[in-house]
């Protein structure tokens, strides 16, 4: 299952990975730093070959530059990438921002728990669903 995740937070990227390669399917990541990066890989896939586009985002709420909400309406509105799930991974518990982020189109709102274990089984959970019980179309198909 390939993934794009754009938080500019390198401790969280590294529990990504770690968590990752605990998982019983095959998971790529890709990590960008901030939004305009994010943005560029994504270009660079949509030029090679649609099919190749992450099957998930996930997508932090706070980044430096354009933040993680006005990314998710930039990817909501792009055509091919509109249909990628993208969940909002954040230290934030504000249920306002949950809101927000649903009223932009998120996929799910996840606030990343502080305990490695559980932030592990919640990554766990999330790649499962979004692998096993809701696979997203593929874009470009």
């Amino acid at each position: 299952m390939r993934n794009l995740i754009i938080d500019d937070n390198l401790a969280d990227q590294y529990l990504l990975r770690e968590a990752a390669e605990t998982l019983g399917v095959p998971v790529a990541l890709t990590f960008a730093m901030d939004g305009d990066h994010g943005f560029a890989i994504l270009d660079h896939l949509l030029a090679r070959c649609p099919h190749e586009l992450p099957q998930l985002i996930l997508l932090d709420l706070h980044l430096p530059g354009l933040s993680g909400l006005e990314v998710l309406e930039r990817l909501k509105s792009h055509e091919c990438l509109a249909m990628i799930p993208v969940v909002m991974l954040t230290t934030s518990s504000l249920i306002e921002d949950a809101r927000v982020a649903y009223r932009r189109r998120a996929n799910a709102f996840m606030t990343k728990h502080p305990n490695f274990e559980v932030f592990r089984q919640q990554f766990q959970t999330m790649i499962s669903f979004w692998h096993d019980a809701a696979p997203p179309p593929t874009p470009g198909r």
